[in-house]
């Protein structure tokens, strides 16, 4: 139930969108109808809401305070091109040297379609989970995953659910982020609350220029130093957030790698009990008040506002 990567968006909630999210079983009856179910035979993919805590409760979400936590499944046909590829060139040779002539195009395209069902019917599927997690006071929701394509099904799922509207956006900020994490290591100036780690990457302002990643080095070296002179910005940051959760932060706002650090743990998260779905809404818990205190600290120190 970690998040241990994250997109965040901004949200601007309308009082009906408001209420519904204080409402459990409201919430639980939308979610419901767009429930996960697996791919047919003719599907590629699917999406769909899924119980937040597997096989311990059937319960969609979980709201503490002015948090809910939401959980999405989706299931893909693992179904490369090349596999297609192979099967429509043979079954392409067959035809015409039946035929005694080659294909049309339009005949192709139709063996092709066909091949791919076939094909479709017996691959492997694979299943990934979504965690969301919906701040309605601080108008903030966190997507557990790096990819922006991946986020935006689920955000899109949300908007399915909430009747076609879902107001979330990405923050945009008003200064060039690249550039204040490269501030922050030339002039050594982090933010109070940030300790820098030992990981970052590097690009070069020009097409021709590299790529150099740094890993469980000092960032602060003279050799960073030079790379930063030599023209190179930093596009992904390691750093300790209040010396409480450790995370890599990248130019487009993107969280990854989060770790809550162990004191923070031992202090905040109750030991384990004999009771499992408690446990796992204490780790929801406990993530919640990291995520307020530092999306509100991106929002000030990278001057954020909704597009």
């Amino acid at each position: 139930m970690w998040f241990k990567s994250a997109q965040i968006y901004g949200l601007k909630l309308t009082a009906e969108q408001l209420a519904l999210l204080r409402d459990d079983a409201k919430m639980e009856e939308i979610l419901q109808q767009k429930a996960f179910r697996p791919c047919m035979a003719q599907e590629l993919s699917t999406i769909g809401f899924a119980p937040l805590f597997g096989k311990l409760s059937e319960q969609m979400s979980f709201s503490q305070g002015n948090h809910r936590f939401l959980r999405l499944l989706e299931e893909t046909k693992l179904l490369p091109s090349s596999v297609i590829k192979v099967a429509l060139e043979d079954e392409i040779s067959k035809k015409e040297s039946a035929l005694g002539r080659e294909l049309h195009k339009n005949e192709i395209q139709t063996l092709k379609t066909a091949i791919t069902g076939q094909l479709l019917e017996r691959a492997f599927s694979s299943q990934r989970e979504m965690l969301v997690c919906i701040n309605f006071e601080q108008g903030y929701a966190l997507v557990s995953v790096s990819s922006a394509k991946r986020a935006e099904r689920a955000i899109a799922m949300l908007r399915e659910a909430f009747g076609g509207t879902f107001p979330a956006k990405h923050y945009q900020p008003r200064c060039v982020v690249e550039d204040r994490l490269t501030s922050w290591i030339e002039n050594q100036e982090l933010p109070q609350v940030f300790t820098l780690g030992c990981d970052a990457i590097l690009k070069s302002i020009d097409d021709l220029g590299g790529t150099v990643r740094v890993s469980r080095d000092d960032l602060s070296s003279e050799e960073i130093l030079g790379h930063i002179k030599a023209g190179k910005v930093i596009t992904e940051l390691q750093v300790l957030f209040e010396d409480d959760i450790s995370l890599v932060l990248t130019s487009d706002l993107v969280l990854k790698r989060m770790r809550p650090e162990d004191q923070y743990l031992e202090q905040n998260l109750p030991g384990k009990s004999d009771d499992a779905l408690a446990d796992m809404q204490s780790v929801l818990i406990v993530q919640a008040d990291l995520f307020d205190r530092l999306i509100a600290c991106l929002i000030k120190t990278f001057d954020c506002e909704l597009e």
